[in-house]
């Protein structure tokens, strides 16, 4: 099932498996401190987290589990702060007024495979058409294995700014 942050009685808790499903699907595994983690988790999340929570969705499973999530953004150009919290946010700025909205979805490594990524980021994409928004992106890093994933789901226009690659479906 597909549920907002927003919707949900107890955000703390899906907070919680956003944190456990971001740390299960990052590339960096190796911090120097808590703190340092924490940082980690805020510069790709917290944005997110604390300006545009009706953006997060979540699939929750029967038993109350959660088996992904998706953080978005609608207007990447005026999203206040993304740039000064995002490494190499503004590489592809040019390319905002054609693909303004922007995701970011992640999946438990034994959930993948499953549907789950492809219905949140159908969802979003279902925000972004009623909102006439004419496009969204994702970034993702040239020859990572989530570029097929992407491609699948009409993500196929490219522009790659090594090591960064800009994926674009128009709406």
């Amino acid at each position: 099932m597909l549920v907002r942050l927003t919707k949900l009685p107890d955000p703390s808790a899906a907070l919680r498996a956003l944190e456990e499903i971001f740390f299960l699907s990052a590339a960096r595994t190796e911090f120097t401190s808590p703190e340092a983690r924490a940082a980690f988790l805020r510069t790709w999340t917290g944005w997110y987290v604390e300006n545009a929570p009706w953006d997060i969705w979540f699939w929750r499973d029967d038993d109350g589990s959660f088996g992904g999530y998706l953080t978005g953004c609608l207007d990447s150009a005026d999203a206040e702060g993304l740039f000064e919290t995002i490494p190499r946010y503004a590489t592809f700025d040019d390319l905002f007024p054609r693909f303004p909205a922007h995701l970011h979805v992640n999946v438990r490594p034994e959930r993948r495979g499953q549907g789950i990524g492809q219905r949140l980021v159908e969802r979003f994409v279902e925000d972004c058409v009623a909102e006439g928004i004419p496009g969204v992106h994702v970034v993702t890093a040239d020859g990572m294995r989530n570029v097929g994933f992407y491609n699948r789901l009409g993500f196929t226009e490219a522009v790659l700014r090594k090591p960064l690659l800009f994926l674009g479906r128009p709406l």
